[in-house]
């Protein structure tokens, strides 16, 4: 059974039920936003929890302690009652690099190995707009719900989503927004969460080319946190294996439909 020495103790972890895990998720997002480590955040959760008189057993203490092993943790020592925690053994990198499972499988789902994959991709994401590279600003759910329903209300018929969020971005380019304007923010993460890694927009022309291959690895994440467990990773990696498919197959050549294409340009 898998296990975490917690200052110098050792603690056998037990499989805690996925509503404890994404519970934690959510309480976590927050700090993530704020540019928090996650395994600070997790040592304080820790830490928190045995201040409040909870036991290592205890599934709000189990829960942080499972996704710090899935982090490659193997040791961290806390102050009780603190609010974060130190790293004293972490499995080493290239030891990591062995381990080719799914992390999206059923299996390393239930363990919270999904997870904790899924909000190391959040915390790290960057995008690049206009040749600039930007991290992605995670926004309030009702800050994104209002771009997604802005995108949703312009797509045309049978019109790929991440080519109408893209001209979305033109659109606000070329109102004048800001690149820290908040609906720009908001198209962005969005089209990171598509896998778009980055565009090049002109906001004369509106003219967008889409910079490098989608990131699968992206939308996998975003896919298992919006709730689509192993089967709606697997329809979101297809979707994104074939349009890079389709990008490879023009590398070279005019694309015969750019909306499709990566690295294909859009004309309004």
């Amino acid at each position: 059974m898998p296990s975490i020495t917690l200052n110098r103790e050792e603690v056998a972890l037990k499989i805690q039920p996925q509503e404890v895990i994404g519970t934690l998720a959510m309480a976590i997002l927050p700090l993530i936003a704020a540019k928090q480590a996650i395994v600070g955040v997790l040592g304080g959760i820790v830490a928190h929890g045995l201040g409040q008189g909870m036991t290592a057993t205890d599934p709000k203490v189990q829960a942080p302690l499972w996704l710090l092993h899935e982090l490659g943790v193997r040791a961290i020592s806390v102050e009780v009652g603190g609010s974060t925690g130190s790293i004293d053994r972490v499995v080493p990198e290239e030891e990591r690099a062995r381990d080719t499972s799914d992390p999206f499988s059923p299996g390393n789902i239930a363990t919270g190995r999904a997870m904790a994959f899924a909000l190391s991709n959040l915390s790290s994401r960057q995008f690049l707009l206009n040749g600039e590279v930007r991290d992605i600003k995670l926004l309030p759910r009702e800050k994104m719900a209002a771009a997604m329903q802005a995108v949703v209300d312009m797509r045309r018929l049978n019109e790929p989503i991440h080519i109408t969020s893209t001209r979305a971005l033109a659109t606000l380019m070329a109102s004048g927004a800001a690149k820290d304007d908040e609906r720009v923010e908001a198209v962005v993460a969005l089209l990171s969460d598509l896998g778009v890694p980055g565009v090049t927009v002109d906001p004369a022309t509106t003219t967008i080319t889409f910079e490098g291959l989608f990131n699968e690895a992206n939308v996998a994440a975003s896919a298992y946190l919006q709730g689509g467990g192993a089967d709606g990773v697997r329809a979101a990696r297809t979707r994104v294996q074939y349009l890079n498919q389709q990008a490879n197959s023009s590398s070279g050549a005019a694309p015969a439909r750019p909306p499709h294409t990566p690295k294909g340009r859009r004309r309004r």
